[in-house]
């Protein structure tokens, strides 16, 4: 749901900024290209707890920033489905993993 920025109803990236002013008070940009560029770039084989993990999954795999998550260990994240249109676990599958952009470490 684009633009949604709940507590009801989110989109990736207004599900991230509410995770992250709710839980530690830091107040994150609102859509996910601008939040690729905010923190600490971290590689993906330095994930940890808490990162922000960028994905391009509007099917033009050129590195095109247009989905989020927040790293929660063990190869999974959480996120707010554009599918499904709810807050939802994924595993970094195939697909994930083909469509990773970058990481950034906000804490």
């Amino acid at each position: 749901m684009w633009g949604a920025e709940g507590p009801n109803s989110f989109d990736c990236s207004g599900f991230t900024q509410y995770v992250f002013k709710k839980s530690v008070g830091v107040s994150i940009p609102r859509v996910s290209r601008d939040q690729s560029k905010f923190g600490q770039s971290v590689s993906r084989s330095n994930l940890q707890k808490g990162d922000l993990i960028f994905f391009d999954t509007d099917g033009s795999n050129n590195g095109y920033v247009s989905h989020v998550g927040i790293y929660m260990g063990g190869n999974q994240f959480i996120h707010a489905s554009s599918s499904g249109k709810k807050v939802i676990i994924s595993n970094m599958s195939s697909y994930y993993n083909s469509a990773f952009v970058n990481a950034r470490r906000v804490l």
